[in-house]
């Protein structure tokens, strides 16, 4: 009785811990909003960037011409949508790597080091250099982009779920297959990179290196829905990949269709990362280190792994976005390097210092 008890108190301590958890990361993610939006060359004060915002909201309105209206502009036109849209886009990719990892069961599995990434940036180089897109309409859009990026980011999923479906296949065969297909589709972006003039060359070369110089309002609604819609989807399936980590054998005798989820979860993460790239590029080490860090601080289980890699997510894209123009205010620092400079070294010492308990 006493030991039922305090079974479930520990188990309630437990739960608040990581509720704790998630909810300080979405403060600290709505803060480095506000951060983001303050680091500029206009000096727009901290507090005051939540005033224009709220006012934005309420339809206050400014004389045209005066302090307000222009830093109004520069606040709610010009620094937000960056803002939003790397706070969304970070936590998607975040949980995109966490839901990656689970289903191949490999800490190093994420949509970059799985060749998801590369194939999605050919299938954007192919739009605008070759002008061959899949529209839902007569000319080319940001959709028929997306869907381009999504059919080539297809490629690295069926080809490691075929390799997956081989009973001997390891999880680091799974990633070398990854990091493979990651190579060959590289090697065509280049190839067509070689063929074109030297504008394209440069909108090309941004989505390669990642960078978020380019966003506006225009670019948020379709990345948000994609994402959102895949964090969701991802928190319903979190109890049957808990399941899932207990191995293929012991999910089917529960009575789980595994490769029906691998699938899902595959189609998921692809549209969710072709939505990211088809504006911003490729955005490498999100998903890679947020879900580490949030395994090792929390443990292994979905239910909580996968909001809590969204909030880090989201704090790990908009911080790194927030360093490189405090660095650099004429964006001469893409977010994809800067990530990589931050994110490399987090990576190296979790490597080194890894629970292999969280696997």
């Amino acid at each position: 009785m006493f030991r039922t008890e305090d079974k479930f108190v520990e188990y309630r301590h437990y739960t608040k811990r990581k509720v704790l958890f998630v909810v300080v990361c979405v403060s600290l993610a709505f803060l480095s909003l506000g951060l983001s939006i303050y680091v500029g060359a206009r000096d727009v004060g901290f507090l005051d960037v939540y005033g224009f915002i709220f006012n934005r909201i309420i339809g206050v309105e400014y004389a045209p011409g005066s302090y307000e209206a222009i830093s109004d502009f520069i606040v709610c036109d010009v620094r937000l949508p960056r803002a939003v849209f790397a706070l969304v886009a970070g936590a998607g990719l975040a949980v995109g790597g966490a839901i990656m990892q689970n289903v191949m069961n490999n800490p190093l599995a994420d949509p970059y080091t799985t060749g998801i990434s590369s194939g999605a940036c050919f299938g954007v180089a192919v739009s605008v250099i070759l002008g061959v897109t899949i529209s839902v309409s007569s000319q080319a859009d940001n959709m028929g982009v997306m869907l381009n990026a999504f059919i080539f980011a297809l490629i690295p999923v069926a080809f490691i779920l075929a390799v997956g479906s081989r009973s001997n296949a390891s999880p680091a065969t799974l990633i070398l297959t990854g990091v493979a297909i990651s190579y060959i589709f590289n090697a065509l972006t280049t190839v067509l990179m070689m063929m074109t003039n030297e504008e394209t060359l440069a909108v090309v070369y941004r989505w390669q290196v990642g960078s978020l110089s380019e966003i506006s309002w225009s670019s948020v609604p379709l990345m948000a829905i994609v994402n959102i819609a895949g964090i969701f989807i991802a928190i319903y399936l979190s109890r049957k990949l808990n399941v899932l980590a207990l191995g293929d054998e012991s999910a089917k005798a529960l009575g789980l269709n595994v490769e029906a989820l691998r699938l899902v979860c595959m189609l998921v993460i692809s549209f969710m990362v072709a939505s990211v790239i088809c504006y911003a590029g490729i955005i490498s080490f999100v998903g890679l280190v947020s879900a580490h860090i949030v395994r090792i601080l929390i443990d292994s289980d979905n239910k909580f792994v996968i909001p809590a890699s969204a909030a880090v997510g989201a704090l790990f894209m908009i911080t790194a976005d927030t360093f490189a123009r405090f660095l650099s205010p004429q964006d001469a620092i893409p977010v994809g390097v800067m990530l990589s400079f931050i994110g490399a070294p987090i990576f190296l010492y979790l490597i080194i210092r890894q629970k292999r308990a969280v696997w």
